[in-house]
C-alpha cells in the first residue's frame, strides 16, 4: 500500500467489476467506502461504508461526494463526460490518486494491433459507448495532475464470476446444446481479462505514483476464438461445433454481430507494456484457471446447469479436494 493512501472510495462497487475491486482493496488492508444507488445487494468479506447516491441526480451526487472521506478514488461508473466532471470537481485537491475505469472501446477503429495508449480516441457518436467513454477520458486528460493525480485504466472484455452479461455462459450453452459457434473467416487474435486480475491492475495503479497523468492498457494473453471455444469445450467435456462465416454474410442473414462473443474481423489486442513496466502488473490467473472458476460460478448459479453432465464436475471435485489437502 502506498504511504498515506489507506482510505479508498469506489464510485460503484456493487456490480461486477466494482465488487471485485472492493474485495481486492479489502484484502490488502484498505478502508473502503462505496458510493452507488444502493439498488444491487452486495456482500463483502469485510465491513464497507456505503453511501447511497444516484449519478442521474447531479446536485445530490456532488453533495454525497463532498462528504466522502477518502485519499484515493476509483470511478467505475462514469459513462458520460458530465458525470466525470462532477467527480473531478468533487475530489480535486482532496485525494492522492484518482483511477478512472475505461475500455478499449475508446480507441478509434480500425487500429493497428497491439494498440498502444497514444492511439486516436473515438470521435464517432454513432459508436455510442466508446464515444461517450472517450468523452469522459478527454475531460480527465485536460485535468492538471498536480491538483488531481489521475490515471486512466483501459480494459478489454472482463469476465468471471458475477458477470451479469457473461459471454462465457452464451458460448457454453452453445457448446452444451451442440449448436455451432460462429468464428471469423480467419483466426484473428482477441483478448479479455479475468475480473480479479482487472481488480489487481487497479490496486497496482493506486500504488504506482509514476502512472499519474497516464492512460494504461491492461489485458490477458491474446487468443483466437477457435482456441477459446476449444478450451471451454474441454472444460465441459464436449466436442465443439464451429462454423466459419464473414461479418458481411452474417449481417446479410440478419444476425446481430454484437451477440457473437469475441467475434472480430481483425486482431483486437491491447499493448500492455506500460502497465507491466510502470506498475509491475502481470495477470495472476491463467486462462484455463480463470475459465474454470468462471464455469464453477455459472454452474452453481444455474446459468449453465447442464455443465455437470460433462467432465467439469469431476475436475471441480479434484480441485476442491486438492485445496483441502486431500484427494478423493
Amino acid at each position: 500500500m502506498t504511504e498515506g493512501i489507506r482510505k479508498a472510495a469506489v464510485l460503484g462497487g456493487s456490480g461486477f467489476i466494482g465488487h471485485a475491486i472492493v474485495e481486492e482493496l479489502l484484502r490488502h488492508g484498505y478502508r473502503v467506502t462505496t458510493v452507488n444507488r444502493g439498488q444491487m445487494p452486495a456482500a463483502y468479506t469485510s465491513p464497507v461504508e456505503r453511501i447511497t447516491a444516484d449519478r442521474s441526480d447531479a446536485l445530490r451526487f456532488a453533495r454525497a461526494l463532498a462528504a466522502v472521506d477518502a485519499d484515493c478514488v476509483i470511478d467505475v461508473t462514469a459513462y458520460r463526460a458530465d458525470e466525470t466532471r462532477i467527480a473531478l470537481d468533487a475530489f480535486r485537491g482532496r485525494v492522492g490518486r484518482f483511477i478512472h475505469i475505461s475500455t478499449l472501446s475508446v480507441y478509434r477503429w480500425p487500429f493497428p494491433c497491439p494498440v498502444a495508449e497514444d492511439a486516436p480516441l473515438e470521435n464517432d457518436p454513432f459508436n455510442h459507448y466508446g464515444f461517450h467513454k472517450a468523452c469522459c477520458e478527454r475531460a480527465i486528460l485536460s485535468e492538471p495532475v498536480d491538483g488531481l493525480p489521475w490515471t486512466i485504466l483501459r480494459l478489454p472484455a472482463v469476465f468471471g464470476p458475477r458477470d451479469p452479461f457473461s459471454r462465457e455462459a452464451r458460448l457454453c450453452r452453445q457448446i452444451i446444446e451442440e449448436r455451432p459457434v460462429v468464428v471469423p473467416i480467419e483466426p484473428f487474435l482477441c483478448q479479455n481479462l479475468y475480473v480479479r486480475d482487472a481488480a489487481l491492475a487497479v490496486r497496482l495503479l493506486l500504488e504506482s505514483p509514476g502512472t499519474a497523468g497516464r492512460a494504461c492498457n491492461a489485458g490477458g494473453h491474446p487468443f483466437t476464438l477457435e482456441d477459446y471455444v476449444g478450451l471451454l469445450a474441454g472444460l465441459v467435456g464436449r466436442e465443439p461445433l464451429m462454423m466459419r462465416a464473414s461479418a458481411q454474410v452474417l449481417a446479410q442473414s440478419g444476425a446481430d454481430l454484437q451477440k457473437i462473443p469475441y467475434f472480430f474481423e481483425g486482431d483486437l489486442v491491447l499493448d500492455t507494456r506500460r502497465i507491466r513496466n510502470e506498475a509491475a502488473f502481470e495477470p495472476v490467473f491463467g486462462l484455463e484457471q480463470a475459465l474454470s472458476r468462471t464455469l464453477e460460478w455459472l454452474s452453481e448459479s444455474g446459468e449453465i446447469g447442464a455443465v455437470a453432465l460433462g467432465g467439469f464436475a469431476r475436475k471441480r471435485a479434484l480441485r476442491s479436494a486438492a485445496e483441502g489437502g486431500r484427494l478423493p
